[in-house]
């Protein structure tokens, strides 16, 4: 049995070309196969990007609610089954329109830091739980 954790960020790319429920599946359709191979996933939140129209916006926050609910339902499921769990790291509090480069799509060097240094976080507080040191 593998064990493991992985964090899967998607970028917002084909957001508008591929719509809210493509996008959604691709990503759950990851979770799913990393569990069943006992690895712990964390599915970032898709960045606001200064430079997108509201449409990018609203099909943003749409995703990111559709993630967030269907890894919490794994989490509450996980906990009772005593599986590994899921979870959902949202950036945008974090994230905010400085941490990008002047094209608005790309993180600068502080938006890296900052994404970076929420992943280690999470990366710690589930080693802590893989050792049983956390609940």
């Amino acid at each position: 049995m593998n064990e493991g954790m992985v964090i899967v960020q998607a970028g917002g790319n084909g957001l508008l070309e591929n719509g809210r429920e493509a996008t959604v599946n691709a990503i759950m359709k990851v979770v799913a196969r990393k569990r069943k191979k006992n690895v712990r996933v964390a599915v970032t939140s898709l960045l606001k990007r200064p430079a997108c129209n509201e449409e990018y916006e609203r099909l943003r926050k749409e995703v990111n609610r559709d993630w967030h609910e269907k890894i919490l339902a794994i989490k509450v499921e996980s906990k009772r089954n005593r599986e590994v769990g899921s979870s959902f790291l949202d950036m945008d509090d974090l994230i905010q329109a400085g941490c990008f480069l002047v094209d608005g799509v790309h993180l600068s060097q502080e938006g890296e830091t900052k994404l970076s240094q929420r992943f280690i976080r999470w990366i710690r507080a589930t080693h802590l739980l893989m050792e049983g040191r956390m609940d």
